[in-house]
């Protein structure tokens, strides 16, 4: 049975874990799951151990279960490309923020949440690829509809609020701390965009921390307790279709405890606020060039390439 699950947990399965990326079955039915995973190049077998990068393309949906629209054509309100160096034990998580203004392939200029809704993850594959000139591994789509169920499978998330945080409208009410956070609490810190100065900029890094914060957390219990593996691998198979057997997935399940947490940079690309007509819209800016550039040669963002964040200061 498919169950909804957490950005979180299954991202975690699909990014480190390899639970749902080693060697995936056909793609789900357009709309039928609330996780799905699909591979962009159909003869590509990611070595773990090997110096080539891998790059998946993590998509959050903003359809509701409640609205009857399938996550395949929501709007992409959360789009990161995770590149992972596996020799290095090194990645980098670039966020885009929704109101991006880009060229879509199938759609024509537009916001890129628009790639999703136009044409589901091939098209947002499509358009990132051709802004990038990154070539996409994998895509994996969730809903945020799934976020607290996954992370309440789990258990909680222990994640660190850097600032203040009140916004009516994500929910969220966070003062600075540290806060083993249920699936309700999570989704709102992941959604908040309204209580800082670079919105969607912050909200995009933000998101980010949650998987960071996921690969901490996991690293942390497996370490106390290795049995806890399973569970994690257990929601990541709950949620997605895949080939992999157990003895793989426990494979790909150690190889995730040598992935420090501190080495995975979070990125959000660096653009101004504008206007598009009446609509208001984010120019990236030309110094996303040199990011791209660098991530797409090893899976990693030296310092150098990177922006301020979003949330200093805040």
């Amino acid at each position: 049975m498919k169950r909804r699950v957490a950005l979180i947990a299954a991202l975690l399965s699909a990014w480190i874990v390899g639970a749902t990326l080693g060697s995936v079955s056909a793609p789900v039915a357009a709309g039928a799951a609330e996780v799905q995973v699909g591979k962009v190049r159909a003869n590509f077998v990611p070595d773990l151990q090997g110096d080539e990068p891998i790059f998946i393309l993590a998509i959050g949906s903003d359809a509701r279960v409640d609205d009857g629209t399938p996550v395949d054509r929501g709007l992409g309100d959360s789009i990161h490309i995770i590149g992972i160096n596996p020799a290095e034990h090194t990645a980098s998580i670039l966020g885009f923020p929704r109101d991006s203004w880009v060229d879509i392939p199938c759609f024509g200029q537009g916001k890129i949440n628009n790639a999703l809704a136009s044409g589901g993850p091939e098209c947002m594959v499509e358009t990132i690829e051709q802004l990038t000139k990154i070539k996409i591994d994998y895509w994996m789509l969730t809903s945020f509809d799934g976020v607290k169920d996954g992370v309440d499978e789990i258990g909680r998330l222990t994640l660190e609020v850097p600032f203040a945080m009140h916004d009516s409208y994500a929910k969220s009410n966070f003062s600075p701390g540290t806060y083993d956070m249920r699936g309700y609490d999570v989704l709102a810190f992941g959604r908040d965009r309204h209580s800082f100065a670079q919105g969607d900029f912050a909200r995009s890094e933000n998101q980010a921390r949650i998987m960071i914060a996921a690969l901490t957390q996991y690293q942390d219990e497996f370490a106390d307790d290795p049995s806890r593996m399973f569970d994690w691998i257990g929601v990541g198979m709950r949620a997605v279709e895949t080939d992999l057997s157990l003895d793989e997935l426990m494979r790909f399940g150690f190889a995730a405890t040598s992935f420090n947490p501190k080495r995975v940079q979070n990125i959000v690309v660096p653009g101004s606020i504008g206007f598009e007509g009446e609509q208001s819209v984010v120019f990236i800016t030309g110094a996303a060039q040199p990011i791209y550039k660098d991530l797409a040669k090893n899976g990693f963002v030296e310092k150098k390439h990177l922006p301020p964040s979003p949330t200093a200061g805040e």
